[in-house]
């Protein structure tokens, strides 16, 4: 493997916990639950976690609560050989992000999320971190923590010359700075659409889609992931899909999350483009062939050992 370069990311924790009832509880009622599970979650989090296991020496900013949850988030950190000394307790006495996640009988889900800590990271934390985004092949955020941090920092990358990517999930409207200070832009089927102000429905063409969100909003690379299919790449140079590896499927929760974390290391490394989405497309591929998010995030020798037995 190459010589591990700096990916810096800054985004979300939550603990996420799901429990499994016959139904869903109305007001006042109290259902039988079983299959308790707690686990790692928040899309900055999990992208962190696979470009760390993808072999990117990943700086990681964050806040969480100083309660136990907290106490997880850097355990996982210390477990990955991340740096976390941009992860800071809240100074206002607010608790680590959590996801409540109930299961019906039918395999449907209600979620009650607050990002709670989450959103207390802010402008002067990013200005924190300008040395490590000074020294970093690239800064990766998300949209669950302060959009007006978002913005800052998509800003400041800019003005250093650090590139910066942008997942822009869970998705809210973006301005169209922003848009013009990401260097990379993943979103999925959905997300694109919404950028251009389309519903997730219309059945425009995904690299017409591509195309426009490049062209209109001046994102300079768009990479739309179409999940089983692969994605689709737009850059000044190439205008193509790129096709997924063949899986059986156990749980797609996460995908999306290995696929960008995956492609921030693969392009630090110098992969061509296309090269770095067929390998970020395996990562994720793989990723779907285990349950839960954290748990399921392949290493780079089984990424790398898959790649090789396609050109078989």
């Amino acid at each position: 493997m190459t010589e591990r370069k700096k990916i810096a990311v800054i985004g979300s924790y939550a603990v996420g916990m799901t429990i499994v009832g016959d139904h869903f509880p109305i007001a006042g009622e109290t259902v039988p639950g079983s299959d308790f599970l707690m686990s790692h979650g928040g899309k900055g989090s999990n992208q962190a976690v696979a470009a760390a296991r993808m072999g990117g020496s990943v700086v990681y900013g964050t806040c969480v609560g100083s309660d136990s949850f907290g106490d997880m988030a850097l355990a996982l950190y210390r477990q990955e050989g991340m740096d976390a000394s941009h992860v800071r307790r809240s100074r206002k006495g607010l608790s680590t992000g959590v996801g409540l996640i109930f299961v019906n009988k039918e395999g449907e889900n209600e979620i009650i999320i607050d990002f709670a800590a989450n959103r207390e990271f802010s402008p002067a934390d990013v200005d924190a971190m300008l040395p490590e985004l000074q020294s970093s092949s690239m800064l990766l955020m998300q949209l669950e923590g302060s959009m007006e941090t978002v913005e800052y920092a998509a800003a400041r990358c800019r003005e250093i010359g650090t590139p910066f990517v942008l997942n822009p999930a869970p998705y809210v409207p973006l301005s169209d700075e922003l848009l013009q200070n990401c260097t990379y832009i993943t979103p999925n089927q959905t997300e694109a659409r919404k950028i251009m102000g389309l519903s997730a429905s219309d059945p425009i063409p995904d690299g017409e889609l591509a195309r426009r969100i490049q062209k209109e909003k001046g994102v300079k690379n768009v990479i739309i992931t179409l999940g089983a299919e692969g994605a689709y790449v737009q850059t000044p140079e190439l205008s193509c899909r790129v096709e997924g590896i063949r899986v059986q499927p156990v749980d797609t929760t996460g995908a999306g999350d290995t696929f960008t974390g995956a492609f921030c290391v693969a392009i630090a490394e110098g992969m061509p483009v296309l090269d770095a989405v067929r390998f970020s497309n395996t990562a994720a591929g793989l990723a779907v062939t285990k349950a839960g998010v954290v748990e399921s995030i392949p290493s780079r020798e089984e990424v790398e050992r898959r790649l090789r037995s396609e050109q078989n």
